[in-house]
């Protein structure tokens, strides 16, 4: 028995005593003390409905959560497809990064279009198709990185003394993209997210001009399909 419901059993069994009391009194026709139990019968009786009336409010269940707002299902599901995706990337190589190859992911899976993400540390892997089932993941297909075909090294009989061999811009570029691919989809997803029509890459950060037009076409391997040569650099436009 708690605090409460005691305090309110006292408060019922005084009641019923002053009202014994009253007959009493009314009886032996004292009204002086019948007024004064009278009084005690009235305070008896509103303290008694207080603590009632607590004890109903105390006992009644909560009221169910109707009115809070649900969260956004499609963002609950995408949020978990991202764990996911980090937690078997982690289990098949620990120290392996991951951003995501599709410009709007979220978008993509909504119109359950072909996710990719890109890779970093995983092996030799450079990317990576999303397989899912029921919206959750199913498998991560792993794919190569794309090799660059070699030239073929020049015989000795071939190789003029004194003339450097002409640069190969091809490799260059390979190397490049390579290298600043996870950094460059982390700044155009900011881009995205602040609701920019496109995406400078500052001449100091390429390498020379002529390896430019090769350094696109190796962006566009990696999915930036529409991407521009101007005078400040190349432009990744969304």
């Amino acid at each position: 028995m708690n605090n409460k419901e005691f305090q309110r059993r006292a408060a019922y069994e005084a009641l019923i005593l002053l009202l014994i009391l009253a007959l009493l009194l009314f009886i032996t026709r004292l009204w002086p003390i019948l007024l004064l139990v009278i009084l005690g019968i009235f305070i008896g009786a509103l303290r008694l409905l207080f603590l009632s009336s607590q004890t109903v409010q105390s006992d009644q269940p909560l009221p169910p959560l109707k009115n809070l707002k649900p969260s956004d299902p499609d963002l609950d599901s995408f949020s978990l497809l991202q764990t996911e995706i980090t937690d078997r990337v982690l289990k098949d190589y620990p120290e392996a990064r991951w951003v995501w190859g599709n410009r709007n992911p979220r978008q993509s899976l909504r119109r359950n279009e072909p996710l990719k993400i890109l890779l970093n540390r995983a092996g030799g892997y450079r990317c990576a198709e999303i397989r899912l089932e029921n919206g959750r993941l199913s498998e991560l297909i792993y794919e190569p990185a794309p090799m660059q075909e070699k030239k073929s090294q020049p015989s000795q009989a071939e190789v003029v003394y004194g003339e450097p061999l002409p640069e190969n811009y091809e490799l260059i570029a390979f190397e490049w993209v390579d290298k600043h691919l996870l950094e460059l989809n982390e700044k155009l997803n900011v881009a995205i997210g602040l609701g920019l029509a496109e995406y400078r890459i500052a001449p100091d950060d390429l390498p020379q001009p002529e390896s430019w037009s090769c350094v696109c076409k190796e962006l566009q391997r990696n999915g930036l399909q529409n991407v521009k040569i101007d005078a400040d650099g190349i432009k990744v436009l969304f």
